[in-house]
C-alpha cells in the first residue's frame, strides 16, 4: 500500500481542540488498517502532509485559528483534487453548508454528529480508493 516514497497512504485529522481531536484519532485508528493517521491542529500543517504523501481522506473541523476549514477545503482541492474532505463544525448554518458546497466539501457534518455516521463515510471513501 505504499508509495513510490516508501509512505502509506495518510488520513489527515485537523482540529484545534484535543479531546475531539484523541475521539477522532481513536476512532479511525480502528477503521483504516494500513493508512497512517496524522493529527494536525491547523490547516497549514495538513497542507504541509498532502505534499509529502497520498491522502485520500481529509476530515477537518469548520472553526480554527489561522485557516478555517472552508479555506483548508479550497486549498486542499486546489492540490489534491481526489483527496476527499469531511467537514465537520458546531456552528452548523444552511449558509455555512451552502459555501462548503461550493469550496467542494464532500461532507459536511455539523456537531453533535452520531459516530456511526463518520465511520460510514470514511469505509465509502477508503473503499472508493
Amino acid at each position: 500500500m505504499t508509495d513510490q516514497t516508501g509512505r502509506n497512504p495518510a488520513i489527515i485529522l485537523v482540529e484545534d481542540e484535543p479531546d475531539i481531536l484523541i475521539i477522532l484519532h481513536r476512532l479511525m485508528r480502528d477503521l483504516t488498517g494500513g493508512y497512517d493517521i496524522v493529527t494536525v491542529n491547523g490547516g497549514a500543517e495538513a497542507l504541509a502532509q498532502i505534499a509529502l504523501r497520498p491522502v485520500p481522506l481529509v476530515i477537518t473541523d469548520y472553526n480554527m485559528p489561522g485557516m478555517n476549514g472552508l479555506q483548508l477545503a479550497a486549498a486542499i482541492k486546489e492540490t489534491s483534487p481526489d483527496t476527499r474532505v469531511v467537514m465537520i463544525t458546531a456552528y452548523a448554518t444552511p449558509e455555512l453548508e451552502k459555501k462548503a458546497r461550493e469550496q467542494r466539501v464532500d461532507y459536511y457534518l455539523p456537531k453533535p454528529f452520531p459516530l456511526d455516521r463518520l465511520e460510514q463515510i470514511v469505509r465509502d471513501v477508503l473503499k472508493k480508493v
